[in-house]
């Protein structure tokens, strides 16, 4: 299954679950085609654990069952569609290897779709980096596989059940892919974080932890310091959104303040954010953020008439001094508990100011560790767009 070689450069096209493949693979091919299939095993998504013995891991893969998937997919049988199996070892590979001979089939990696960590992995200095190593040389890996943490036990995961898919690798997928929230950042794939690794960049990840035997939740994010080659910590709630309004994301989502005492809920509708070099002194550096944002009115819990532009304004200011606060509490997460850049600051010197990035860059994140001595200096613009359609006038009782 994991073939070494240098350099992985197939091309990622537009994904379909893995079992419609699969299912089509065997309807349209021939009887020595079919055999050939049913010899095979589709792997869709491995996890990799920690174990309590040092330096030994736990590597679980989710194989696919073709016979079941199109029993399935006709309308009967009552046989599960994937089947889990694990080994333990200090080498991917040879643990690969009898997960192999308990199979009884040809492991098959063509669409493996996601690659999950377990958080205790995470945080072992170099063992992301080395794990990844063997993955990345594979010559049937594609570079569009993605890579997420698990808050608790990476198998777990391959173990939960939803309603509404056949196997829980599909489900783990469509997840990361299809969530838009406020607490979630863009997807790292193989093909995207070789270089990183390489450079020692730090950066978010996802982070996806067990809710049920039937719900995975994903509301956090992992951040990987880059020069000690390991998580250092995670962010949630309003940190987490703090930090997709850092990066500019473009997910949807909405953010709740108070006006006159009383709750309101905006909904984000774009995020744009630039930083820019104000001091280039690496001794007092600084830097000025400017996040814009368009939001409309979602919910309200008092009687304020929006259609005013006096009160759209409070409800203007009101939403701003939330995002405030929401990124100053990552920045300052980042800072002075993580001190790791997973906001982007180092890139935009890389590519903005790389006389001055190759000047630092080897104190960023370690020794005077410029980056969190540095100033940043918010500035957010955020306006309502939609002050919504319905104007409550009504009195309210007691009064």
């Amino acid at each position: 299954m994991w073939h070494l070689k240098s350099k992985v450069g197939s091309p990622v096209g537009n994904r379909a679950p893995v079992w419609i493949f699969i299912i089509s693979a065997i309807l349209l091919s021939g009887c020595w085609d079919q055999i050939e299939i049913e010899q095979r095993a589709f792997i869709s998504v491995v996890a990799i654990d920690a174990t309590d013995n040092p330096g030994e891991v736990k590597f679980t893969e989710q194989l696919v069952n073709p016979k079941n998937i199109s029993t399935i997919a006709a309308g009967g049988g009552q046989g599960k569609a994937f089947r889990n199996l694990s080994g333990t070892g200090r080498s991917l590979f040879e643990i690969n290897q009898e997960i192999a001979k308990k199979s009884s089939r040809v492991l098959d990696t063509t669409h493996l779709d996601a690659i999950i960590f377990s958080e205790e992995i995470m945080k072992q200095p170099g063992a992301f980096k080395d794990y990844f190593d063997l993955f990345f040389r594979s010559k049937t890996m594609r570079r569009g596989i993605k890579i997420a943490v698990s808050s608790g036990d990476a198998w777990e995961l391959l173990e939960v059940e939803a309603e509404h898919e056949k196997i829980p690798g599909e489900y783990i997928i469509e997840l990361l892919e299809n969530k838009e929230d406020l607490n979630v950042v863009d997807l790292i794939r193989i093909g995207d974080i070789d270089e990183k690794l390489y450079s020692k960049m730090s950066f978010p990840m996802a982070q996806i932890k067990k809710k049920s035997d039937r719900e995975i939740d994903y509301s956090e994010i992992a951040i990987y310091n880059g020069p000690q080659e390991r998580m250092i910590g995670t962010l949630k709630d309003d940190e987490a959104k703090g930090l997709s309004f850092i990066r500019g994301m473009k997910n949807n989502g909405a953010i709740t303040g108070t006006l006159d005492n009383e709750e309101i809920t905006v909904e984000i509708g774009s995020i744009k954010s630039k930083f820019t070099l104000v001091n280039p002194d690496p001794k007092q550096m600084k830097f000025a953020l400017d996040i814009k944002m368009t939001a409309s009115l979602a919910e309200q819990a008092g009687w304020n008439d929006f259609f005013k532009r006096e009160v759209l304004t409070e409800l203007e200011r009101a939403s701003k001094r939330k995002v405030e606060e929401m990124v100053k509490s990552a920045i300052k997460r980042l800072q002075e508990d993580f001190r790791t850049d997973a906001m982007g600051l180092g890139e935009y010197l890389h590519h903005y100011h790389p006389k001055l990035w190759k000047k630092v860059k080897e104190d960023w994140e370690e020794g005077a560790n410029y980056f969190s001595n540095s100033e940043i200096n918010l500035n957010v613009k955020l306006t309502i767009a939609e002050p919504g359609s319905i104007n409550r006038t009504t009195t309210p009782r007691g009064e």
